[in-house]
């Protein structure tokens, strides 16, 4: 058997667009399906994306069956708007394992596209699973403040999205982005919730440093495993001290059980109000009424 031809990438990525097209002599792309797996299809697919957008050059993929420029396709970053309607095509054609695969479920949830996520869900054959990868979906979801897809995720028929999938991890980023319908919603789901002080109370530490008010209230006072607001000895008060949110050092020195202690860490969140002029912040942690802060 003869050696194959050594041919440029960007004559290969030529030949197989052609190829696609149906343009290219069957010489041509004998020699292209003899090369497909011997060239990285990701640079394939990137010279594609100069040739026209996501969505005709998944098109012509799917129609002649080259799942393997596909699933590159699926998997990449893009437009939003262009990635929701190359899934919505994905699906239709009746390639919803690549959701699977590939990313197509996971760029459906940040792009908050509840549309696409149903029918990829919804698929007659081969459908797409709500706790795909531990749950990545939905912790996608949750980061965004996509309530409408996390409810989706979660009310799955089958193979539903678990609140507390990766110990936690969705409503860590729910409560770092202040995205206070979610946590609700991972909190209060009817199984597998997410519980408020998981991993050591890093959805309490998340709020407080973004000085999310009202999430780091409903943590604190959830009605089973509520977060502790000395937790990871004092690293939430540290933080929201360190970039001055009052309300929220307040809420943690004044908690009813398991209180923030205003001088723990030898008086760090003193020192931190201090350094950033938080002149109020710096005033409440001296004058708290138990364990204060002391100026030494």
């Amino acid at each position: 058997m003869s050696p194959l031809p050594r041919l440029p990438p960007e004559v290969v990525a030529d030949l197989v667009l052609r190829a696609l097209r149906l343009e290219a002599p069957i010489c041509d792309i004998s020699v292209v399906c003899r090369f497909w797996h011997s060239i990285v299809v990701r640079n394939l697919a990137e010279v594609f994306m100069l040739r026209g957008s996501m969505v005709s050059v998944l098109r012509r993929a799917l129609t002649h069956h080259k799942l393997d420029v596909a699933l590159d396709l699926v998997s990449r970053p893009g437009s939003l708007e262009e990635s929701a309607e190359a899934l919505v095509l994905v699906a239709r054609n009746g390639n919803t394992d690549l959701a699977r695969y590939g990313r197509a479920l996971v760029l459906a949830a940040v792009g908050s596209h509840i549309e696409v996520v149903r029918l990829l869900l919804d698929a007659p054959q081969r459908a797409a699973r709500a706790n795909c990868q531990n749950g990545w979906v939905l912790v996608e979801a949750a980061r965004g403040g996509h309530i409408a897809v996390v409810r989706l995720l979660l009310d799955a028929p089958q193979h539903a999205a678990h609140a507390d999938c990766g110990g936690g991890s969705a409503l860590e980023q729910a409560a770092e982005g202040g995205h206070i319908e979610v946590v609700r919603t991972l909190l209060d789901a009817p199984h597998h919730a997410a519980h408020a002080d998981c991993r050591g109370g890093r959805a309490l530490v998340n709020a407080a440093f973004g000085g999310h008010v009202e999430v780091v209230r409903l943590l604190l006072n959830a009605p089973q495993h509520a977060a502790h607001a000395d937790c990871a000895g004092g690293r939430a008060l540290m933080l929201a001290a360190e970039d001055g949110h009052i309300e929220v050092v307040r809420l943690l020195l004044n908690a009813p059980q398991h209180a923030a202690r205003a001088n723990c860490q030898n008086g760090w969140a003193l020192v931190e109000a201090a350094r950033g002029g938080h002149i109020a912040v710096v005033r409440l942690l001296i004058d708290a009424f138990q364990h204060a802060a002391h100026t030494c």
